[in-house]
C-alpha cells in the first residue's frame, strides 16, 4: 500500500468514527456551506477535521482530551506547524460549543471565510440571515495589557474596544494588585461592556490569559474545583469565573500579540494600564 493509499484509508476511518458533535458541524453547516469544506484533509504528520481550500482556512475540534496537559501541548505544536508551515489559519472549537453555541460556531466560520476570501464584503447586509432567524452576532475587536509595579504592587489594565469604525478606550487599576489580576480585568471589563452576544476577536500580549483560554486550562481548572492539574490551587479563581462566564455569553476567539513590539493598539493599552498604576504609586493599602 504506496503513502496516497494509506491516507486515503486513514481518512475514511477518521470520518467513519467521527464525533457527534464533529457530524453535527458537517451534515449541519459546512457540507452544504456555499465554499467548499472537505473532511479529514492531511497535512504532513497531521490530519485536521475540516479544511477550505479556497480560504486556507482549518476548522478544529476539541474534545475533553484535549484540556490535558499532553493533550494541550500536541494541539500547540499541531497549530504552530499548520500556520507556520503551511500558511493555513486555524479555528479551534471545542465540543461543548457546538452543543451549546452552534449559531455562534457557524457565524464565526462564516466570517472568517469571508475575511479571507473577500474582506470588502463581510458587512452586516453581506451576512445571510441565521436559518433559526435570529441575527448574526456583531465582530467587536477588543485590545487588552495589564501593568504592575512591583507585582504585587499599583497596578493598571487598559483596553480599547472597535467596532464599525468606532473605538472607545477602558481603563481601571489597584493599589495593590498583581500584573496577572491586571491582564484579566482588562478582559473582563472590556467584554462586560458589550450591550449583547458577540463574536469577539480578543488581542493580548499575556501568554497567562490567552494559553488559558485558548488551551482549555481555564475550563480545567474550573472543573477540577479551581485546581490545577497538578493539584495546587489555581490563582486568581474569582476573576477566572468572571471570564469563563463572560465566554459563554460571547464568542471569544484569542489572538497573542508580542508586547511593547510594533503593535500600536497594544502599546496604547500598555500606556493605559501604566498611567492607572501611577495614579495608585503612593496611596497606601
Amino acid at each position: 500500500m504506496n503513502d496516497a493509499e494509506k491516507i486515503r484509508k486513514k481518512a475514511q476511518s477518521l470520518r467513519k468514527n467521527a464525533t457527534k458533535e464533529e457530524n453535527k458541524l458537517w451534515f449541519g453547516f459546512l457540507k452544504t456551506y456555499p465554499v467548499q469544506f472537505r473532511r479529514q484533509v492531511s497535512f504532513g504528520p497531521y490530519f485536521v477535521d475540516f479544511f477550505c481550500h479556497k480560504a486556507d482556512l482549518v476548522i478544529e475540534l476539541d474534545g475533553s482530551q484535549h484540556y490535558e496537559e499532553s493533550g494541550q501541548e500536541y494541539d500547540r505544536f499541531r497549530t504552530e506547524y499548520l500556520e507556520q508551515e503551511q500558511g493555513l489559519s486555524v479555528l479551534r472549537f471545542s465540543n461543548l460549543d457546538i452543543l451549546e453555541n452552534f449559531e455562534g460556531v457557524c457565524t464565526a466560520i462564516d466570517l472568517a471565510v469571508k475575511e479571507k476570501i473577500c474582506p470588502s464584503s463581510v458587512t452586516a447586509e453581506a451576512v445571510p440571515p441565521s436559518p433559526k432567524g435570529r441575527p448574526y452576532m456583531k465582530t467587536v475587536t477588543i485590545y487588552t495589557d495589564g501593568a504592575c509595579s512591583g507585582n504585587p504592587g499599583p497596578g493598571g489594565w487598559g483596553a480599547i474596544l472597535e467596532y464599525g469604525g468606532i473605538q472607545k478606550e477602558l481603563s481601571g487599576g489597584a493599589p495593590n494588585t498583581t500584573n496577572n489580576r491586571m491582564e484579566l480585568l482588562g478582559v473582563i471589563t472590556a467584554l462586560e461592556a458589550l450591550k449583547e452576544p458577540c463574536i469577539v476577536e480578543l488581542y493580548s500580549d499575556s501568554k497567562y490569559v490567552i494559553d488559558a483560554l485558548e488551551k482549555g486550562w481555564a475550563v480545567g481548572w474550573r472543573a477540577r474545583g479551581w485546581r490545577r492539574a497538578d493539584k495546587k490551587p489555581a490563582l486568581n479563581p474569582d476573576l477566572w469565573e468572571r471570564l469563563l462566564n463572560l465566554c459563554e455569553t460571547h464568542t471569544v476567539r484569542t489572538h497573542w500579540v508580542k508586547g511593547h513590539a510594533d503593535n500600536p493598539k497594544n502599546n496604547r493599552c500598555d500606556e493605559l494600564a501604566v498611567m492607572e498604576s501611577q495614579k495608585y504609586k503612593d496611596v497606601p493599602f
